[in-house]
């Protein structure tokens, strides 16, 4: 979809797709637009919105809408925005990354640490935050994982290219079904450490991936992975036949 098709603005950094079907696009000025299927709908600063530039967009377990923006994080009721900054707590206001444990807290990835927001069930918020100070490898967070253990991933620079990572800045994080752990990075390609945490598999542009500028991923079942790049399109791995499709804008 292009602004032709309705869209106000072409420059999506984010997207979702919520549990009613509904997708969102993050913006990079325009706030966050809905399309429900048949038409689209802006939210932005003027009805509550922390910032028009969003980053992340999370939905929680309530139906919770939560974007991530350069002003804080919004979390949106489907009526109104409830916005917190670092004057709330937050470890920085560039929220790139979020994630919603199995405990119910949320976690959020920022470029000065990372924080923990936790809602009580009087209606009281406490956010922890947590830096280098506290053990943190590195104050800028790119992504976050939870793997089936209840352990956090944080992507930062904890694994490195020493250790056989493909490239130190890590941009996106996935877990497979076989507990393999796997790091999209900006200019590496993909690596795969395996689920006994010995061992990294790299996939680059030479095996058949679009790009080696990875931002997101999918684990779409045990052994089919999808990967979007920057100027390359997608990349889908067949896991079992260690191949590569691509997908590009000549595919449609």
């Amino acid at each position: 979809y292009k602004t032709e098709d309705g869209l106000p603005l072409n420059s999506v950094h984010s997207s979702y797709r919520d549990k009613n079907g509904s997708l969102w696009f993050g913006t990079t000025g325009s706030g966050v637009i809905r399309y429900d299927g048949n038409s689209f709908k802006t939210y932005s600063a003027a009805q509550g919105l922390a910032s028009n530039v969003v980053i992340s967009i999370l939905e929680d377990r309530r139906g919770n809408l939560w974007f991530g923006t350069l002003s804080g994080v919004s979390c949106y009721d489907g009526n109104s925005f409830t916005n917190y900054s670092t004057s709330d707590g937050l470890a920085g206001n560039n929220v790139r990354c979020m994630l919603e444990d199995k405990q119910g807290s949320f976690w959020f990835g920022t470029g000065r640490g990372i924080s923990q927001l936790v809602k009580y069930p009087n209606g009281q918020v406490h956010i922890q935050t947590y830096t280098t100070n506290d053990g943190l490898p590195h104050n800028d967070v790119l992504s976050i994982l939870e793997d089936k253990h209840g352990n956090l991933w944080v992507g930062t620079v904890t694994y490195t290219i020493e250790q056989g990572l493909a490239h130190n800045h890590v941009r996106c994080l996935a877990e497979d079904k076989k507990g393999n752990i796997w790091f999209g990075t900006w200019g590496g390609g993909v690596s795969c450490l395996d689920s006994n945490r010995r061992q990294f598999t790299t996939y680059t542009e030479v095996h058949g991936l679009a790009n080696n500028a990875v931002r997101s991923m999918l684990v779409y079942s045990g052994f089919v992975l999808w990967f979007g790049t920057m100027g390359g399109g997608v990349s889908r791995l067949d896991n079992k036949q260690k191949s590569f499709t691509n997908y590009s804008e000549k595919h449609g």
